[in-house]
């Protein structure tokens, strides 16, 4: 029988974090290294950008605080408590200035190594995901754990399994690939789109008979269960 959202989402789950701990700890034993060689004086670099990261914050906590206080010795008083608002305001803006011009001669070049985070991570993420439902035939440990199956769906009802370019294109393509690009582009984005695409299969696996996702209609596949029979 096909199956729901909710079982093949936690399949998914699964699957994705597994491979997001592989990639995590490839970025620990070499990719960390690998990038941070990539800038120039990396240590010092970001020795200076924490420092003034924390000064910055040390700061904007301790202009936190003196607000609360003028907000508390106005004891009501609308017109004092505007004039603190007013003065956070100001010396909070005048803060992020500074630290905007403190910060730039560090920033540009450590910007560039956080975005090769965010590339490597993507790109391993989708190699990884490629390798794993390629070469297990969508047989992943996801659906496995969950007794899940991917399969071809006939217009006879029978079914069949699938070849490794179906899975790729089905698991992979127009499952991760799209969404991967954009969170390497820009990660508001990304997560949006995570969201949307999570809100649209559990809509359509709502409403269509056969509970099956765009992916599903256009491949012709099923997930069904593994104890499923014809």
């Amino acid at each position: 029988m096909t199956v729901g959202f909710f079982r093949r989402f936690f399949s998914a789950l699964v699957d994705f974090v597994l491979v997001f701990l592989v990639v995590y700890l490839g970025f620990i034993l070499g990719g960390r290294t690998l990038l941070q060689n990539r800038v120039d004086y990396f240590d010092d670099r970001y020795a200076i950008y924490t420092q003034i990261l924390n000064a910055y914050n040390d700061d904007l906590e301790e202009l936190q605080v003196a607000y609360n206080a003028d907000v508390a010795a106005a004891n009501g008083d609308a017109d004092l408590e505007a004039a603190a608002l007013a003065e956070f305001n100001a010396k909070a803006s005048m803060l992020r200035v500074q630290n905007t011009i403190d910060i730039e001669p560090y920033s540009e070049s450590l910007t560039v190594y956080f975005v090769e985070i965010i590339y490597f991570f993507s790109i391993g993420l989708i190699i990884l995901l490629t390798l794993m439902s390629s070469i297990t035939l969508g047989k992943t440990l996801g659906r496995r754990a969950l007794r899940l199956k991917l399969v071809i769906m006939n217009s006879s009802g029978e079914t069949s399994t699938p070849n490794p370019i179906q899975v790729f294109f089905h698991d992979v393509v127009l499952k991760y690939f799209f969404i991967l690009i954009v969170f390497a582009i820009n990660m508001y984005y990304g997560a949006l789109l995570i969201l949307l695409s999570l809100l649209i299969d559990m809509i359509l696996m709502s409403v269509s008979r056969n509970k099956t996702t765009i992916r599903d209609y256009f491949l012709r596949m099923r997930v069904v269960s593994a104890d499923y029979t014809n």
